[in-house]
């Protein structure tokens, strides 16, 4: 089994550490294979919206940087773990930019979602599952909301929990998370 952790280089302080190193150590002690990126700001370019990964490279994008190892080890992962900084209720932007740049994973239609959004339909018939915990220092109750609220609307297959110090909270959700691969529902 393996897992995949991405984080944000910009946010590495004492909370990252302390979460980073509970979720990692937790990973490997079920015997899950850990591999990691933390993208920094200069890392990824920002998405061109030139729809090349639907037409020209369907499933790649066609910006030469580290995003292509980055969608190569999320599909290949059974577990992806997002360790997000939570900035005004949102994604850092080094995280929000990998999201974006996630969408070679996706096919170019849209399709209706059971609360009438739309959706583009997976390009692959399974996914990792994942897991977006995000963190940061004295979040107020609108932003851990609106994080958790905005998370849960981008993707269906995902878990979301917030991390503020409290060990044995993540501890236990991690617990009840089967790392293993989900069907195509995003």
């Amino acid at each position: 089994m393996q897992a995949f952790i991405i984080s944000d280089q910009e946010y590495q302080n004492e909370e990252f550490t302390r979460l980073h190193d509970l979720v990692s150590h937790y990973l490997s002690e079920k015997g899950m294979l850990v591999e990691e990126t933390r993208i920094a700001k200069d890392d990824l370019a920002f998405c061109k919206g030139c729809f090349g990964c639907w037409v020209k490279k369907p499933g790649e994008c066609v910006i030469n940087d580290a995003m292509a190892q980055i969608n190569q080890n999320f599909i290949k992962s059974d577990l992806t773990v997002y360790l997000c900084p939570v900035v005004f209720g949102q994604f850092s932007a080094n995280i929000k930019n990998a999201l974006d740049r996630w969408i070679p994973n996706i096919l170019p239609f849209f399709e209706i979602r059971p609360d009438g959004s739309t959706m583009h339909p997976a390009r692959y018939s399974v996914y990792p599952r994942q897991l977006m915990i995000g963190y940061g220092k004295n979040l107020s109750p609108e932003d851990t909301g609106l994080f958790l609220d905005i998370t849960a609307k981008h993707r269906r297959n995902v878990d979301v929990l917030i991390y503020q110090g409290n060990d044995s909270e993540i501890t236990r959700a991690l617990a009840q998370i089967e790392p293993k691969k989900v069907g195509d529902l995003l």
